[in-house]
């Protein structure tokens, strides 16, 4: 992956959704395991308090049963009997509470974990020592002579316990984080991939491509939200192509249905003006033209958009260009605008008359929009040796990047255009043309218009 893909996945919605959500879980998970060390270290130290109570009932009862046996006698016997307990008798009178209160037995009581015993633990009788280095758990136990024994338990093993959960509590924590950033990554590739598929294929759409449609898997099992997104999407493409078709049609058949009336309509001004010479009846005659050519426009966009692929053949684009820049060179000269071609030849499979007709808009289109001393000039060559690419550019105001893909609609013309000849159907016309031979159309602004064909060779 690029870095510049990186720092857009990392960047998007989707990604902080996923890693919120993957961090959420990972701080459940990471609580869970905490109590869970709270619960084991509770549930140690219960063991021990309840091992030294049984051994403490044990030793009193010994005691009661054998009042004569020396104190000495009754530990040795029962360390016989318990060999994980140590029980000493204190012969000096000093008192292991008073130990556990000095300074190096605090210290030792400063360590947190499963170590050191809960504080309830300890009091007067029970407290926390160390015995040869070993840490022990010490119990003292009155017995009925009134004399003072301790009973310990070695509870060294407990320091090893605690750093290998606290070890293992933050390796699982960590391996978690890092399933749950590497899941985040993992479920954004694939959420930040569907929606490129969804703005692509929207792209393409805007283009001018109206039967384009967002892919989708259109199966029972796999039917997710985002396949859900496309199939309302394509629903709605439907329904606006089929509106779009809808008002093509009835102004297609607007236009046939006028195509008479108005011819007959010439034929009688036609007649009146030479029976009386009025310069009325010119005017007439002349807008009677206008509009007759425009619908002679509009009937040949449909029938191009109805894609039939009439009289195609191999024709050379140098050829094209060559003879269409002839017939304008006059009128760009009359105009005093440069016109430069540099071309090379590239064989395409093409109506070599429609194709023509799309330059002559182009370079009607150039001609009205340059300024007198400007310069158009037109390049072609074969892109891969797979695409012929022509471009037509002008020095003229261009068209603004609002107004970029509106230019293709039926009678649509900008407002620094409405001086000018025209109907607003040479565009539309050129997109139909260059749509029939599965070319495509771009627009651009580059110290005036760059317009740029691209038709594919023929194979």
């Amino acid at each position: 992956m690029s870095l510049k893909a990186t720092i857009n996945l990392l960047r998007s919605s989707s990604f902080r959704f996923a890693l919120l959500t993957g961090f959420t879980i990972w701080l459940a998970t990471s609580v869970v395991l905490i109590l869970v060390y709270f619960k084991l270290e509770n549930t140690i130290w219960q063991s021990i308090d309840k091992n030294l109570d049984e051994q403490t009932e044990q030793i009193l009862a010994q005691a009661v049963k054998q009042p004569d046996v020396s104190v000495e006698e009754l530990v040795e016997a029962f360390n016989f009997m318990s060999r994980t307990n140590s029980m000493t008798f204190e012969t000096n009178g000093m008192n292991m509470m008073a130990m556990h209160n000095s300074p190096a037995m605090k210290s030792l009581h400063s360590a947190m974990g499963v170590a050191n015993p809960p504080n309830h633990m300890i009091d007067d009788n029970q407290a926390l020592t160390s015995n040869q280095g070993n840490l022990q758990f010490t119990r003292e136990v009155t017995l009925p002579s009134g004399q003072i024994i301790s009973i310990s338990q070695n509870i060294d093993y407990l320091d090893q316990l605690q750093t290998s959960l606290w070890q293992s509590l933050l390796f699982g924590l960590s391996i978690t984080l890092l399933i749950a950033f590497a899941g985040a990554l993992l479920l954004t590739q694939r959420s930040l991939r569907r929606i490129h598929e969804i703005n692509l294929a929207c792209k393409t759409i805007m283009q001018g491509n109206l039967n384009h449609r967002v892919p989708y898997k259109n199966t029972t099992d796999r039917f997710d939200d985002y396949d859900q997104m496309a199939s309302v999407i394509n629903s709605m493409l439907d329904e606006i192509n089929d509106l779009i078709a809808k008002v093509r049609h009835v102004s297609d058949n607007i236009a046939h249905d006028l195509k008479s009336p108005l011819a007959r309509l010439r034929a009688q001004l036609e007649l009146a003006s030479s029976e009386l010479n009025s310069p009325f009846l010119d005017e007439g005659i002349n807008e009677v033209d206008r509009l007759l050519a425009m619908i002679k426009s509009l009937l040949g966009i449909a029938r191009i958009e109805s894609k039939k692929k009439e009289n195609f053949e191999t024709i050379d684009m140098l050829t094209i260009a060559n003879d269409v820049v002839e017939m304008y060179r006059p009128a760009f000269e009359d105009k005093k605008i440069s016109l430069h071609l540099d071309a090379e030849s590239g064989k395409i499979r093409a109506n070599k008359n429609l194709l023509s007709q799309a330059l002559a808009n182009l370079m009607d289109n150039a001609l009205k929009f340059t300024p007198e001393r400007g310069a158009v000039s037109i390049t072609g060559a074969l892109i891969d040796n797979r695409d012929y690419k022509l471009s037509i550019q002008d020095s003229g105001p261009g068209v603004p990047e609002k107004e970029m893909t509106r230019v293709f609609e039926r009678f649509y013309r900008e407002d620094s255009a409405r001086d000018t000849s025209g109907f607003g159907l040479g565009l539309s016309l050129v997109e139909a043309i260059i749509n029939l031979h599965e070319g495509t159309i771009k627009l651009s602004n580059n110290e005036g218009l760059l317009v740029r064909l691209t038709l594919p060779k023929s194979s």
